[in-house]
């Protein structure tokens, strides 16, 4: 079947314009039979998941539960040797970004592509013993939990809980006090969405369960004023300096008055006005560096090596967006900002692909534009 024929709802009694109007950031859904058992074998197994949490550059973790109220945790890389010797009768290894280190992982998004793919952040596979857990807790992200081979239980809350107490003196922020409202056992292919802040506890049911994250997440608040008062104080002279008022009488030397602060409101306001920026430039390179792994892993190519009949699609590591009004296109690839067609700006974002034959088709700014994106990596043979 073609990828972008995949649905996730196919054996569900909703479809995806209902579950995007009643259940995406609002409420868990249960979703059995979604993905097909043939397609889950683009994701890793038991043992080449251990594999590569021996990796250096692969962000890894072992978590272990000793009790109800206590858990430990490690960190990778570790060595194959480490699985063997575990003494432990409950652990869960987690291994983060895979859609990056293996490429083909990245396949089994096209079951979500009814959601816009700017926001998505990576996939996460875990296995571990019978009884392996990370614990009852809430994220702060969407999340597709796809059960890969064996069963795992999933209990979780119908309400969003905010800022639950903790367990004390835990390297992990876990609940003290779980209560589920639901449980279910996934099977093979099964998914539970979970929007963010719902509480859940995941327990392995079998030796060979694996389970893979799939996490959809947004900025905070407090994330994007940040980046947009830096994006605004990187565009302002040194020469417009806070000037103190005129006083009829000279206040305390120590004082700071009403009058300062009044004047200091005013240049805050100016300054965060919308109008003083170009929106769609600051949030398009802001949201496509966010949480990017690009420029830590990404390699320069040399041009001479670009084939165009060869179909270049875009690098694991990169993220990309457009803007599009007035028949004007803005295309934001790792931070930088490209005015091309809005034609290449799609097969780019949309499709992640550019085939041969479109370089041939494109015009010269597009052309220019393919030979940058390939130079800097973030475009790359498939």
């Amino acid at each position: 079947m073609p990828l972008n024929k995949l649905n996730l709802f196919k054996n569900s009694q909703i479809t995806q314009e209902q579950f995007l109007k009643e259940y995406w950031h609002k409420k868990p859904l249960l979703i059995r039979n979604g993905i097909n058992n043939a397609d889950l074998s683009v994701l890793p197994n038991k043992t080449q998941l251990q594999q590569l949490s021996c990796r250096e550059d692969i962000q890894s973790r072992i978590v272990f539960k000793q009790s109800e109220t206590e858990y430990d945790v490690e960190y990778g890389p570790f060595i194959e040797n480490d699985f063997e010797g575990i003494d432990q009768d409950c652990w869960n290894l987690l291994v983060s970004d895979i859609d990056k280190w293996l490429p083909k992982s990245r396949n089994i998004l096209a079951y979500f592509n009814f959601i816009r793919n700017w926001i998505f952040d990576d996939i996460m596979v875990s296995c571990g013993s019978t009884n392996g857990t990370v614990g009852p807790h809430t994220d702060h992200y969407d999340v597709f939990l796809i059960q890969v081979h064996g069963q795992r239980e999933w209990s979780y809350t119908t309400d969003k809980i905010y800022n639950p107490e903790l367990m004390p003196e835990q390297a992990l922020k876990l609940m003290s006090n779980f209560k589920a409202d639901k449980a279910f056992i996934l099977n093979p292919g099964d998914i539970l969405y979970l929007p963010p802040e719902v509480a859940h506890y995941g327990i392995a049911k079998s030796e060979d369960c694996v389970t893979c994250s799939v996490g959809m997440r947004t900025p905070s608040h407090s994330e994007l004023l940040t980046s947009y008062t830096d994006y605004i104080a990187q565009n302002l002279s040194d020469n417009d300096r806070f000037k103190e008022p005129v006083f009829e009488k000279q206040p305390e030397i120590g004082e700071v008055t009403e009058s300062d602060l009044n004047n200091i409101s005013k240049i805050l306001i100016q300054g965060l006005a919308i109008e003083n920026i170009s929106l769609p430039n600051w949030y398009g390179k802001y949201i496509t560096e966010y949480r990017s792994l690009f420029y830590e892993f990404n390699n320069d190519q040399d041009i001479n090596e670009l084939n165009n009949e060869k179909e270049l699609i875009l690098s694991p590591f990169s993220k990309s967006c457009y803007f599009n009004e007035n028949n004007s296109t803005q295309l934001y690839v790792n931070g930088q900002e490209y005015l091309t067609s809005l034609s290449l700006a799609k097969m780019i974002c949309n499709e992640k692909t550019l085939p041969s034959e479109g370089f041939a088709k494109s015009s010269e700014v597009d052309k220019k534009i393919i030979h940058e994106l390939f130079e800097n990596g973030s475009l790359i043979h498939k």
